[in-house]
């Protein structure tokens, strides 16, 4: 396949995530920002991909947004999953232990198959310095520790959002290490799909891109 017929498929996906974002139809345009930005990217057509960005990340906004709605302020906290989930109940969820990070993805997965507002975070026990481990698994493991809530018993919705909001501080953080910008635009990518609700990862991918194209 050409070059040209590939940047016209990213084309095509990208006009009709920017279709559905006028509609405010929030998880077809974040299932069609995704799709052209992963074909510009194979075919490293990264202006395209760099363009891609900007609707996957307000799609994936109000998909947050509309989880943190339907929570009514606090998050619904769970220890564990069932193992053949087939539905989610929309909102922000906090797994403890005895769940683990791949539930939270489970959920997240379901819940964009369903089309249900999800936002699933997953905690670790307490390490020995007293630090909260956060996780989140994917194309790659992210793991970030944070301080635990004031009441142990009680985990409120800006301490969630926050961990999560670490998790992919983390991720730009280890993306900086790398050497090269090809592998940079791979570590954000990658970590992209373990946290994707992350804005400032969506905006470090963007800018990694636009410097690849230039």
């Amino acid at each position: 396949m050409t070059t040209k017929k590939k940047s016209l498929i990213s084309e095509t996906h990208l006009t009709s995530a920017e279709r559905a974002m006028k509609d405010a139809r929030w998880f077809d345009a974040e299932r069609d920002a995704l799709a052209a930005l992963d074909s510009a990217l194979q075919s490293n057509i990264y202006e395209l991909a760099a363009d891609a960005i900007l609707p996957l990340q307000e799609a994936r906004r109000q998909r947050v947004l509309m989880a943190i709605d339907a929570s009514d302020g606090t998050p619904n906290v769970l220890d564990q999953v069932e193992s053949e989930l087939e539905s989610v109940e929309p909102g922000v969820h906090l797994l403890v232990p005895h769940a683990v990070a791949a539930d939270a993805r489970r959920m997240r997965v379901v819940g964009l198959q369903t089309e249900v507002p999800v936002l699933a975070v997953c905690r670790e026990p307490l390490t020995s310095a007293g630090q909260v481990p956060i996780v989140a698994i994917g194309e790659v493991t992210i793991r970030s520790y944070v301080d635990p809530p004031e009441d142990p018993e009680a985990h409120s919705m800006e301490w969630t959002l926050g961990a999560m909001e670490s998790l992919g501080d983390t991720a730009i953080e280890r993306a900086d290490e790398s050497s090269s910008g090809p592998d940079r635009i791979t570590a954000l990518r990658n970590a992209l799909d373990s946290i994707p609700e992350h804005e400032k990862l969506h905006q470090a991918l963007a800018q990694e891109l636009r410097s690849a194209a230039s």
